[in-house]
């Protein structure tokens, strides 16, 4: 498997990314036996979707390393939650644990890290980034935008056409490939139409996959056969 973004999004109709509700091996295995395109996972954050605590990258190197001898593919990692802590972490060190590629929100983004060249980069943005801004992003060297603009209140319902309208907007705004996180609790049939808005990936958190390894593989495993046959 090819451990790099692009080529990812360049292969697959609609890849499938699965961010962990917690940093853990059985998990991991889970997502990645069910067949997980990349895996997603969290330092230094206060996790709203999975409720978790997630310490810093040292409390996690044997459970990264052991994953990563389990699994060739992308591994990406959100840094933080809080700008301030972003440039102290050292990215060669993450590098080397494994991880390919980084997540933030573009207000933890700091201009430090936007010329680094160790990871790949892509930048989440929520519902106060303005779809007329994202095509600024192109400017930089992300390689996908996550749009995780669904309100706080509507976290876990359907996905609905209000919904969709509002990511083919941002769709129509920018060229790079867009990431679907599972705000809203999707189904594989929503691969469908996401797929004909011009999504390239998905990427299922805790809201869709739950957090035991039998809930995570069975939702895995039904996404990525679904995924399989789309288009």
């Amino acid at each position: 498997m090819n451990n790099n973004l692009c080529s990812l999004f360049e292969q697959k109709k609609v890849s499938i990314i699965v961010s962990l509700p917690e940093n853990r091996v059985d998990l991991a295995k889970a997502a990645i036996d069910a067949g997980a395109d990349a895996l997603k996972f969290h330092i230094n954050v206060n996790h709203r979707a999975s409720g978790n605590e997630f310490k810093n990258v040292d409390h996690y190197i044997d459970v990264f390393t052991e994953i990563r001898e389990l699994y060739d593919g992308p591994l990406g990692l959100v840094l933080s939650d809080d700008v301030n802590k972003v440039n102290q972490l050292d990215l060669k060190k993450l590098k080397n644990i494994g991880f390919t590629y980084f997540s933030l929100y573009a207000k933890d983004i700091t201009s430090k890290l936007l010329l680094q060249k160790e990871l790949e980069q892509t930048v989440a943005v929520d519902d106060l980034f303005q779809p007329d801004h994202v095509k600024a992003i192109e400017h930089f060297d992300m390689k996908a935008v996550e749009l995780s603009v669904v309100k706080k209140e509507d976290y876990g319902k359907p996905l609905n056409f209000e919904d969709i309208t509002l990511y083919r907007n941002y769709r129509e705004k920018t060229d790079l490939p867009i990431i679907i996180p599972s705000q809203k609790r999707l189904v594989p049939e929503d691969l469908d139409i996401l797929h004909q808005i011009g999504v390239q990936s998905v990427m299922l958190g805790a809201v869709t996959i739950g957090t035991t390894e039998k809930s995570i593989y069975e939702t895995v495993y039904a996404f990525t056969q679904h995924a399989s046959h789309v288009g």
